[in-house]
């Protein structure tokens, strides 16, 4: 061993430093504690990564125990890094990787500078010289790629994507990693594979292709959750469209029936001179239900959720559906007006729908709760069933529309899931239920 404990250790920090450096940059505004204990858990990465590797050089003698603690050292900061920061675990995965193929390059740009400017340092390991190159290639290559990807990574950080993308997206810098691991050591020696330029060529090609390759994912997820956002605002806004026609034809009959009432007071007093009940009970009851005189004008403090429960409402008086509605929500709270709209709306529009289908004498619809205490939403939305919904093996409901699971349920699914909550889907003999409970707080303003 040509070089001193304190030159390893250096270097190992050195390697390590602008990785998490960075991490901590983009990330610290996402962590789970305070950002003096976030700044305290990156500094354990780093240590971690200079004991582990410090470890490793005492008992490497081959090439496989290189890549074993490459690999233990992958690990140790993932575990660190889920720890500290709360987000969605593949979009943490999707930035880790990316981050350490960086890390990785840099350092193999590193060595080979110093076996062309030292080769005799350069094989005697980690001596002075390592850390002196390694500085010039953090300057040359690991910032120009950070600087390049940082606007798309702070970009997707906080943002509440589509949660299944984050499922797969992150395989494509894992991928890249494990081709990083197998193109090292699959040689024998990384310092004999460092020493080509055409390997650094080679390399330095691969992960620029690698990095356009990230960054045409993540514009693809910011745009997909842009479209989807922008679906779901045009969604509320033609439920709120509804409601204001609705609610300008009824004005419009209220004129019409007070200009009219002069008839229809001849006519019932007509009936009563003749004392004809029957006929008087059928033309109030036929009166009653051409006016909706039953009908409440509003069913909700909030707009959002009025506009959703008066819509679904009218839909299911058209189908002669029984619309009962108990949910109590004010009109400052802590959500989404395009997230309240999706989530009524999916489960209102699925129960009325499972309504016209079915041969009960008389279908209903019937939602229940609403703001429970600070903080805390939980309903209800029972209908009528006589069909047994389809599931498949994992016990998730299938679309009636078409082959497949159910969109509606897995967009109600994700709306809840962002707001901590959970969501039930249960089937009785005659009855489907769907219960909601999610987490907000009532606010001042509007969101």
């Amino acid at each position: 061993m040509g070089y001193t404990r304190w030159e390893f250790v250096l270097y190992a920090f050195l390697r390590s430093a602008p990785i998490i450096f960075f991490g901590y940059l983009i990330l610290r505004y996402r962590s789970r504690f305070s950002q003096k204990f976030s700044a305290f858990l990156f500094t354990c990465m780093g240590i971690s990564w200079v004991s582990v590797s410090f470890l490793g050089t005492r008992i490497m003698e081959n090439v496989k125990i290189g890549a074993i603690v490459e690999i233990i050292q992958s690990i140790v900061l993932i575990a660190l890094l889920l720890l500290a920061i709360k987000d969605q675990i593949g979009k943490l995965l999707f930035v880790f990787f990316m981050l350490y193929t960086i890390g990785g390059l840099t350092s193999f740009v590193g060595k080979h500078i110093e076996i062309v400017w030292n080769p005799v340092k350069a094989y005697q390991g980690y001596c002075w010289t390592a850390s002196v190159t390694i500085v010039f290639a953090i300057i040359v290559v690991f910032i120009p790629f950070a600087l390049a990807i940082h606007r798309d990574v702070v970009l997707i950080m906080g943002m509440e994507g589509e949660s299944t993308a984050w499922r797969y997206c992150w395989l494509i810098p894992a991928a890249f990693y494990l081709f990083w691991m197998q193109n090292l050591y699959r040689t024998g020696s990384s310092l004999d594979c460092a020493s080509k330029l055409s390997n650094v060529l080679y390399l330095i090609a691969i992960f620029a292709s690698s990095f356009l390759i990230y960054h045409m994912v993540i514009r693809m997820v910011v745009e997909h959750n842009l479209l989807l956002k922008t679906r779901a605002e045009n969604q509320a806004l033609a439920v709120q469209v509804m409601e204001y026609d609705d609610l300008s034809k009824r004005i419009k009959d209220a004129r019409k029936t007070r200009h009219d009432l002069r008839h229809h007071v001849a006519l019932l007093e007509q009936f009563a001179d003749n004392m004809d009940v029957t006929a008087l009970r059928e033309y109030i009851d036929t009166f009653r239900k051409v006016h909706r005189l039953e009908e409440p004008m509003t069913y909700c403090e909030n707009m959002t959720a009025n506009a959703v429960l008066t819509y679904f409402a009218q839909m299911a008086a058209e189908q002669e559906i029984e619309f009962r509605s108990e949910f109590v929500l004010p009109e400052k709270i802590a959500i989404e007006h395009s997230d309240l709209a999706v989530l009524l709306g999916n489960i209102l529009e699925n129960a009325v729908e499972a309504c016209t289908r079915q041969s009960a004498e008389q279908p209903s619809v019937r939602i229940r709760g609403g703001l429970q205490g600070d903080g805390v939403i939980a309903f209800t939305v029972d209908n009528t069933n006589t069909d047994q919904p389809k599931q498949n093996r994992n016990g998730e409901y299938m679309s009636s529309k078409h082959d497949g699971k159910g969109i509606g349920t897995e967009s109600v699914r994700e709306i809840v899931g962002r707001y901590g909550g959970v969501v039930n889907f249960e089937s009785e003999p005659g009855l489907f239920c769907v219960s909601v409970l999610m987490y907000v707080k009532q606010s001042s303003e509007n969101v």
